[in-house]
Formats: C-alpha cells, sequence, structure tokens
C-alpha cells in the first residue's frame, strides 16, 4: 500500500503521527510524507520518504497563527496554491490513501477531487459548533476580532465557500474549516478527556496520545536520577519568548528544593537569562518524555501534545496558556482536577513558589491522583496500535 501524509510544519502537529508514520514503513508500505526542511530529519528517522510541498508558499510563521480570522486566510492560501499539484502527484504515483492533519483544508479538497481514501488526524481535541460554543469565553477575542473586521470575514467565507462550490460538493459549515472531517478521524486524545464526547459521531476514533521513542538526545543522567523532585518546563515552539517569565521561573527555582529542567527553544540564547543556579538544567531544546517519565511537575503552555504527554506520565500541570486552543486545554485540564489554569503572568516569585506547593505540597496528591485517572483513559484508548489498526481497516474497506 502506499500512502501520503500531509502533515504541518509544527512539533505539535508533526510528532503525534511520526509513530504512526513509523509503524506503517515497518509493515512494509510505502509512505511519503510532505513538510518543510526544518522537519525533514524526524521523519527521516521514520524511515519514510520526506518531500518538501510541491508548492511555493510565503514563510510559514507560526507566531502569527494566533487568531482564527489568521489561521483561516493562511489556511485558504495554501488550499488554493497546494490543490492543483497535490492532485497531479496522487493521479500520477496512485496512492492509496491520503492522511492530512485536521486543519489542511487542502488535504480535504484534494481527496475529494482524487477520488482517494481520506484520513484526517486530530492531534487536539475535537472540534465542532458544542464545543466552540461550551468554551466561549475563551474564544471570545476571536469574535470581537471577526465582527470588528467584516470585510475580513465576509471574504474568509466567500473564499471558503467557493473551493466547494467550484468542485460541485455541498458546503460545510465554516466551523469544518478548522477540522476538516472525513470519514475517518483519529483524534490522539481520550474520550473521557475530550469534551461533550457525545456530540461527535462514529466517523470520530479517539486513540489517545501515540507515545514512541523519538530518539531525541537525552540529558545527564545523575540529573535524572536526583533526590530532589522534578520540575519540567516548556512553553513550546512558537510563543516562548518572554524572558521575563523565564527569568521568574528560575528565580523561583533558587528557592525550592526541587531540579528544574527549562527548555527554551529558539528564540532564545542561555547567555539572556543571567545567573543559572545549580538546581536548574537550561537547554534550547530538552528530550521531552525522557523528563516526563520522572518528573513530578510540568509547567506547559498547554499545547494539546504536551497536555497528553504529561497525562500519559500522570504528571500534573501548571498552565499558562498563550493562543485561544491552548486556553481551553488549559480550561479541560483544570475542570479533571490534572492541574491548574493560570489566567494571568506571574509577576514575582512568591506567586509561582504558592502554585507549585499547591500542587506538590507535602500530602497534598490530589492532582497526581487525577491525573492518574485520566492516565488510565488514555492508555486504554490504544494508541499506536488502535491507531493502525484502524487505517487499515479503513483503507481495506475502501479499496
Amino acid at each position: 500500500m502506499k500512502y501520503l501524509f500531509l502533515t504541518n510544519p509544527a512539533y505539535g502537529h508533526l510528532n503525534p503521527v511520526l509513530g504512526i508514520i513509523r509503524e506503517l514503513v515497518k509493515s512494509g508500505n510505502k509512505v511519503v510524507v510532505y513538510n518543510t526542511q526544518e522537519f525533514a530529519e524526524k521523519i527521516r528517522q521514520t524511515a519514510a520518504e520526506f518531500r518538501e510541498p510541491p508548492f511555493k508558499v510565503e514563510k510559514f510563521d507560526l507566531r502569527l497563527m494566533n487568531s482564527a480570522a489568521n489561521i483561516a486566510e493562511k489556511v485558504l492560501e495554501i488550499t488554493r496554491l497546494a490543490v492543483p499539484s497535490l492532485e497531479k502527484i496522487i493521479k500520477q504515483e496512485k496512492f492509496d490513501c491520503l492522511l492530512h492533519d485536521y486543519v489542511s483544508l487542502w488535504g480535504k479538497i484534494v481527496g475529494i477531487k482524487s477520488k482517494i481514501p481520506t484520513i484526517c488526524f486530530v492531534p487536539s481535541m475535537a472540534i465542532n459548533s458544542k464545543v466552540i460554543l461550551s468554551f466561549t469565553k475563551y474564544l471570545f477575542p476571536d469574535y470581537l476580532h471577526l465582527v470588528s473586521q467584516p470585510l475580513r470575514t465576509l471574504k474568509i467565507f466567500r473564499d471558503y465557500r467557493s473551493l466547494y462550490k467550484d468542485i460541485g460538493e455541498t458546503v460545510p459549515f465554516i466551523f469544518d474549516l478548522y477540522l476538516n472531517k472525513e470519514k475517518l478521524n483519529l483524534v490522539f486524545t481520550s474520550e473521557y478527556f475530550q469534551p461533550v464526547r457525545e456530540s461527535f459521531d462514529s466517523s470520530f476514533k479517539f486513540v489517545g496520545p501515540i507515545i514512541f521513542d523519538r530518539k531525541e538526545e537525552p540529558v545527564p543522567a545523575k540529573l535524572l536520577d536526583s533526590n530532589k523532585p522534578i520540575i519540567y518546563v516548556s512553553l513550546g515552539t512558537a510563543f516562548n519568548d518572554d524572558i521575563n517569565f523565564y527569568k521568574t521561573l528560575i528565580r523561583s527555582f533558587s528557592y525550592i528544593p526541587y531540579q528544574a529542567f527549562i527548555s527554551i527553544g529558539s528564540y532564545l540564547k542561555l547567555s539572556d537569562l543571567g545567573k543559572i543556579p545549580e538546581n536548574v538544567y537550561i537547554k534550547n531544546y530538552l528530550p521531552q518524555l525522557e523528563i516526563l517519565k520522572k518528573a513530578s511537575l510540568f509547567i506547559s503552555h498547554g499545547g494539546m501534545n504536551s497536555v497528553n504527554e504529561s497525562i500519559y506520565f500522570a504528571v500534573p500541570m501548571l498552565l499558562f496558556p498563550f493562543i485561544q486552543e491552548q486556553h481551553i486545554n488549559a480550561a479541560r485540564v483544570e475542570e479533571l482536577g490534572v492541574g491548574i489554569y493560570c489566567k494571568q503572568r506571574i509577576k514575582s516569585r512568591e506567586e509561582l513558589i504558592i502554585l507549585i506547593n499547591k500542587i506538590l505540597g507535602l500530602g497534598n496528591d490530589y492532582y497526581r491522583k487525577n491525573a492518574q485517572i485520566v492516565r488510565k483513559s488514555l492508555v486504554d484508548a490504544g494508541g499506536l496500535k488502535m491507531a493502525v489498526n484502524y487505517i487499515l481497516s479503513f483503507v481495506k474497506r475502501q479499496n
């Protein structure tokens, strides 16, 4: 079988599907994966064939994907550019199945035009009108933005409609632009974690996170084997350059008996952060799974991939979200008692220490116990094996 993956240039979108790609290759399938050069090595490690997109698009800056309107415009732009070349490739190379990310409208449109079995993978919560309505207060800035720019909003609606009208298809509700539902939709969380689960039909399969060895560079074993409880900090790969926030974290850790690991991403240098205490280890990138296996607390931005991986290892969270999706994730984490959703940035080390002690304080296992409950739901969802089984069964039925 030949599989074509249209993946997005973001770690939180790519990491969850790498395990599936590797498993399909191991089973003797031909797998081709499109992404940008930044992710070439990670994709090649799965033994799949890496390809750069067969179309030109302006530099994709994840930091600009911070509103519904910005996301919609970029998705529509890429779709117009991508579909002609992708349709030609699918027909020439006779792929048996197309798999695309949930914000890949170009994947959905080219799947319809090529009449190829198509699967959507959802590395976040699944989204529909009921989920959006239930989290309206976190999306209010987006609503205001759309209402305050009616001409821009109207153009988004018109461009979206025209993509479907041009191929003679019924136009889905506008929310589908952020989900792009297919006959099979693999959601990388559990039914228990998914809000309003009952509003999703049987095409949605909640398989939990895909946890596998990503072969990341290890950290010094003596630090991981420390007798001190471990706090891990990662604010993702996009909105992670708040230097004052990092300095507050570092100052706080110098006053508490924990070993801290901080991943600062690519926008800052270690030298920007001043004096580093002995119990704080900082690098641009750290092996998240390796550290979470032994961590007691994860301080995170609330990206779904990070939330999933933290819960998978039953690690409570202290969440400082940046964008709307992360606020929704953080609210759900707090609702299930797995962590604390910090709605504002901390301004002092005293504030942070209070929050840390609330989760890790002596005799307080409330958050850890709840994390273990949600962890069980993720493990029971089936993970990698279940996801691959759904794919193989779907392709067999469609062909």
